[in-house]
């Protein structure tokens, strides 16, 4: 298990706007309420102990504490195939931040945009295969409450400076999302205005002036706005139903009638499948070759349980599923299921001790759904880590990590590889302000890269594996190539052959490791340009079996 340490640093008492969360269910809804209050500024969060951050193996890439500033880690993305964290900060110090997902403690965030101190309800998104990232924020018209005007920006790597930035031409009470396609290509983003209408705005990622609007019927409530992974479909549900929106034509694909309308929505990475929660239920539909929409199973779990989040994997083979135990708050159930064959993978259930509700925060699938992280509030007596590892056809968790608080927002990178959450200090029942950012290696890798990618800058390789004293080799290739096992040699080549170049980086130390400072390329022709990595070692003869993928930021 992870451990965590306060710093020893004196720490001065001051206030911060602090957060509660507190779930509400009456057996026809199920909802959060959030509200705010000035509260003492917690101690700093903890943060991961050296000794806990190692060079190989499963476990903490990095940690990002509030120190003392009071902010909460409630919204984070990874993008760029997992090499680039995004989050933005809304309670305290508010901003917006980029990380380098290879960086090393203490960390030096690639920048941070500061926003105004009476923004919230900020919301994050990243493109999965490229340098796009999207931010959502509300900001009051006047003061700290009643309307709020709707900001949607676009950010890249080079500088905090936004590429773009747009606001709706109406205020709004209700929610509002920006979402990004996986190639980056395409940004949406949609809001509820006053007169219960969807406001939706389509934008290509050089431009902040929509290049398509529409005000299309909605109802008082939009309890889901999401975007397949490809930028086909756009899917959003009201308190009585749910809409699939052929984003090319502009129009309708269907409209269904949903009886519990809860937060617990999920699309698939090319629209082809799609599934809500209830109580007690999760139902799934498919695309058919006629171009509409069947039902084609439903999850069931009996007692009082509703379905609290749900995600779906890009390749659409597998669907995850918690459900809360609504009884006392103190249980959770997750399920992952097999889509094509409807059978279940796995399934858990977790009880926890004590007056907090520990429920379901959120979800997030790999591409090809062999892997997949939860996140939950926890309990009061910490019987139930927060966040949660699992592999598709294992009932219990690879790794577990128990924090203090509550865990509020996951992302895992396309290929599983790579796991971040956001945190508060403390349980989310409590009126406090504090949290951390966390990065994970899901499971152990031999070969790591360190270091903030910068043109002209150094990164840090370390290989493993080997006997001790073995002469060890770098491989590195502008693209990846199909696997490919050589004859007497272990484990296999993930780059292309007819590219790369190796090179001596050493002898491996007593514990079978080498390190290697690694020069980046200084033209600026390089920048945004990926390298492909691997290693070698003679003693045995093997490749790596990770391998990485390195792209030169400004």
């Amino acid at each position: 298990m992870l451990c965590f340490a306060l710093s020893a640093t004196a720490f001065a008492q001051a206030t911060v706007e602090g957060l509660r969360s507190h779930y509400n269910v009456d057996g026809t809804n199920a909802w959060i309420d959030e509200s705010r209050a000035q509260v003492p500024l917690l101690p700093p969060a903890p943060v991961v102990t050296p000794v806990a951050i190692q060079a190989l193996g499963a476990g903490a890439v990095w940690s990002q504490s509030d120190a003392g500033q009071g902010w909460i880690g409630r919204t984070v993305a990874l993008g760029q195939f997992g090499e680039l964290v995004f989050s933005e900060f809304d309670t305290a110090t508010d901003r917006a931040q980029l990380v380098s997902g290879i960086d090393a403690m203490p960390l030096a965030p690639l920048w941070s945009d500061p926003q105004v101190w009476t923004s919230q309800d900020a919301r994050v998104e990243a493109s999965a295969q490229n340098a796009v990232f999207v931010s959502c924020r509300q900001i009051p018209v006047s003061g700290v409450t009643g309307p709020r005007n709707i900001i949607i920006t676009r950010y890249g790597t080079a500088n905090s400076t936004p590429n773009w930035t747009y606001q709706f031409p109406v205020p709004s009470y209700g929610p509002a999302r920006a979402l990004v396609s996986r190639d980056g290509s395409k940004i949406m983003a949609g809001m509820l205005d006053t007169l219960g209408a969807l406001r939706l705005a389509i934008f290509d990622p050089f431009s902040g002036v929509p290049v398509y609007t529409a005000t299309l019927p909605a109802g008082p409530q939009l309890r889901s706005l999401l975007l397949s992974d490809d930028g086909s479909t756009l899917y959003w549900a009201t308190s009585s139903t749910c809409t699939l929106w052929d984003v090319a034509t502009r129009t309708t694909i269907a409209t269904y009638a949903l009886f519990n309308s809860l937060d617990c929505h999920a699309i698939s990475g090319n629209g082809r499948v799609f599934a809500y929660g209830g109580f007690n239920k999760l139902d799934i539909f498919e695309r058919q070759a006629g171009g509409g929409y069947a039902h084609i199973h439903q999850m069931t779990l009996p007692g009082q349980t509703v379905c609290g989040r749900i995600d779906i994997s890009a390749d659409g083979s597998t669907l995850v599923a918690g459900f809360n135990h609504w009884d006392f708050n103190l249980s959770v159930t997750i399920q992952a299921l097999d889509i094509p064959s409807r059978q279940l993978t796995m399934s858990e259930t977790v009880t926890g001790a004590g007056t907090f509700q520990n429920i379901v925060s959120d979800i997030a699938v790999a591409d090809d759904g062999q892997r997949f992280v939860v996140g939950l509030w926890g309990d009061e007596l910490g019987l139930v880590p927060e966040l949660r590892l699992y592999r598709r056809f294992q009932n219990t968790p690879v790794h577990t990590y128990d924090y203090p608080g509550s865990v509020y927002d996951v992302d895992i990178s396309s290929d599983g590889s790579r796991v971040v959450a956001g945190t508060k200090a403390v349980h989310a029942n409590t009126y406090a302000g504090g949290g951390s950012i966390e990065l994970y290696r899901f499971e152990d890798e031999d070969f790591v890269v360190k270091g903030i990618p910068r043109l002209g800058d150094k990164v840090r390789f370390t290989l493993g594996g080997s006997a001790p004293l073995s002469p060890c080799f770098l491989i590195n290739a502008p693209r990846p190539g199909i696997a490919t096992v050589l004859h007497g040699i272990g484990g296999a080549l993930y780059l292309d052959r007819t590219t790369m170049v190796t090179r001596p980086i050493g002898v491996a130390d007593a514990n079978g490791q080498v390190t290697y400072q690694y020069d980046l390329p200084t033209s600026p022709s390089s920048i945004g340009v990926p390298t492909f990595f691997q290693g070698f070692t003679l003693v045995p003869r093997q490749f790596s079996e990770s391998w990485m993928r390195v792209t030169v930021l400004p």
